[in-house]
């Protein structure tokens, strides 16, 4: 089962959706704003049990917060959120995050990230080496919040997330110490300046 799983994430990975450059304006900034108490100013979210926004797939934030509205992420906040958004707003909150410049968590981490960089083998297909995505369907994962990381994998393990079910299955078979050294080895990576836009920015 595990290598039919690696079969189909590579397989997934071969369809690279190549991001467009998302004009922004001030009122999308606006817009956004409503989504700072969690998420930080410009999508630093300081708070780790909450992710970061800035510089993530646009794609990706677009499936994310219908999955909240479906119930297929269950998060009572996130779901009341972003279920009274309009089509405009919400293309406006993903275009504002997508195109903030990349922002590394300074939180530290439980796990170990050596321990955490040989169990990320099946992660790579869809989440890119090092946690830099290729395509905008699958989210960075390189830099964001350990603990934000940690609590979303446990939640695919559990079912309370249920919008992917390779992440459902794939969970199955890691400890709560495998999952905090994945989180680990991901929260500490460089994020993505291929686009000579994105930064590292101390808070």
């Amino acid at each position: 089962m595990k290598r039919e799983l690696i079969a189909a994430a590579i397989a997934a990975s071969l369809w690279m959706a190549t991001p467009t450059a998302i004009a922004t304006t001030s009122e999308d900034a606006q817009i956004a704003s409503v989504c700072a108490g969690c998420h930080g100013a410009e999508g630093r979210s300081l708070v780790p049990d909450n992710p970061i926004l800035a510089g993530q797939h646009a794609d990706y934030l677009g499936n994310a917060l219908r999955a909240y509205i479906s119930g297929e992420r269950d998060n009572g906040i996130m779901k009341t959120m972003a279920g009274r958004l309009g089509k405009q707003d919400m293309e406006a909150i993903i275009a504002y995050y997508a195109s903030r410049p990349a922002y590394k968590s300074q939180a530290q981490a439980a796990g170990d990230a050596i321990r955490g960089e040989g169990k990320t083998a099946v992660c790579v297909a869809c989440h890119g080496a090092d946690g830099r995505s290729a395509s905008g369907m699958f989210p960075n994962l390189a830099g964001q919040h350990a603990a934000y990381l940690s609590k979303a994998l446990r939640a695919y393990r559990s079912g309370q997330r249920s919008s992917n079910i390779m992440l459902t299955t794939i969970t199955q078979s890691l400890s709560d110490q495998d999952i905090e050294d994945i989180a680990a080895y991901y929260a500490g990576q460089s994020v993505d300046t291929s686009d000579g836009q994105a930064e590292e920015v101390q808070p």
